[in-house]
């Protein structure tokens, strides 16, 4: 994302400066802060994903880079402050190594969704710039163009300066029942509700950022409702990335839950140490953004979307990680199959006949694969998994029942 050239100030950490009076002067926009809320087990990818080393810490398309990574290497060149990852302390000694100094890390000591994630780094955030922007991006999502990435964050920050929640909504490439939808409003109508911000005034307010007025969030569609809602061309899918002020969204929250707002800012005010977390972090509401404020404010007209057209995925299931590398391959050398369509990471040696299949392997012994058709095999040292890709969303039951098969220690 272009600068412009820095006078001597505070070192940010691309290495670039910041420079406080020209940006009072209204030079450069508010200093950007990304966040990335870093938890969730990934159940539906085990016996990859586990609790103790969850998907974002894994490589999971052989690119040498964990998803955490790729999502890190993504917001660095857009920040003007050092990332905040906020994970559980379970994790946060590894989140940390592969950070390896380009980041902080907030150790949550135990989950409560991401509204109280992304509160405290808004807390952070606010406590040492007031006039920080914060972005919040999950740490296990792939993105298609950084370039095209930056740009829709570019137009996010610019809606965000005018007071809006702003998501960025991704443009559907078919009516997918595994996401939440994002409906604009629709042109000249009332995004949601009658506040101050509603109606024309938004879209007045939002005229040349790029964003636009956000009617409502919908949860996941049946295949129906989802063929409907792209047949309007006014829905986004819901990639759950939004880019606000931080003063702004805490402000929010504490008309919405405002023991929530005050226990993250008190967490913030005590520098985020381990004793306040231990202290405040149990008494806050375990919510996610979605239902704590995109959906309050989107029904007050405070809400935007930013359409965003480069390719996204959330890597929920083993059918949608297939698809993924199946993508990638097309691009590359290997991509001519003959009979046979498959794809093998890791160490496994593969011989197929007929055979549609993605292949993870820990080992080197042979898989020979014939005649079957869109699974996934996943190998590990401990599990062998065998996986209709169309099934692949039935997985997480499977994860949720091994501990009372007393096989809690897979998990």
């Amino acid at each position: 994302m272009p600068r412009s050239q820095p006078s001597p100030a505070t070192p940010d950490v691309s290495g670039q400066t910041f420079d406080a009076a020209a940006d009072a002067a209204g030079v450069r926009k508010s200093p950007f802060v990304p966040v990335i809320p870093a938890g969730g087990a990934g159940t539906r990818l085990w016996p990859l994903s586990r609790r103790s080393r969850p998907k974002f810490l894994l490589d999971l398309t052989g690119s040498g880079r964990s998803l955490l990574q790729q999502t890190l290497d993504r917001v660095l060149p857009l920040a003007d402050r050092p990332p905040l990852i906020v994970t559980g302390t379970t994790h946060a000694a590894e989140v940390a190594e592969q950070a390896a100094g380009r980041a902080r890390v907030l150790a949550e000591p135990s989950p409560r969704n991401s509204m109280p994630a992304i509160a405290l780094a808004a807390a952070v955030a606010e406590r040492e710039d007031p006039g920080a922007v914060i972005g919040s991006f999950a740490a296990d999502h792939l993105v298609g163009d950084d370039e095209a990435f930056a740009a829709a964050v570019d137009r996010a920050r610019a809606a965000a300066e005018k007071g809006y929640l702003v998501t960025l909504g991704i443009t559907p490439t078919s009516p997918a029942t595994g996401f939440g939808y994002i409906e604009q409003s629709a042109a000249g109508g009332p995004p949601g509700g009658a506040g101050e911000h509603g109606g024309e005034r938004a879209q007045a307010d939002l005229a040349g950022t790029g964003a636009r007025p956000v009617a409502q969030f919908v949860e996941k569609p049946d295949r129906e409702r989802a063929e409907a809602f792209l047949a309007t061309g006014r829905f986004f899918w819901n990639a759950g990335m939004f880019v606000v002020k931080a003063a702004v969204l805490l402000d929010a929250l504490a008309v919405q839950i405002p023991a929530l707002a005050a226990g993250a800012r008190e967490i913030a005010a005590q520098g985020a140490s381990a004793d306040a977390l231990a202290r405040i972090w149990p008494s806050l509401t375990a919510i996610a953004i979605d239902h704590a404020l995109a959906e309050p404010l989107a029904a007050q007209g405070r809400v935007a979307v930013v359409p965003a057209d480069f390719a996204w995925d959330d890597v929920g299931d083993f059918a949608a990680l297939a698809r993924q590398l199946r993508a990638a391959r097309a691009d590359g050398p290997a991509a001519a199959q003959a009979e046979d369509d498959v794809v093998a990471l890791g160490g496994a040696r593969v011989l197929a006949a007929g055979s549609h299949a993605t292949v993870h392997g820990a080992s080197d012994r042979l898989i020979a694969l014939v005649g079957v058709q869109g699974i996934s095999v996943v190998e590990t040292e401990d599990v062998l998994l065998v996986i209709a890709d169309e099934r692949a969303q039935d997985l997480g039951a499977l994860v949720r029942g091994l501990d009372e098969a007393g096989l809690g220690d897979l998990g």
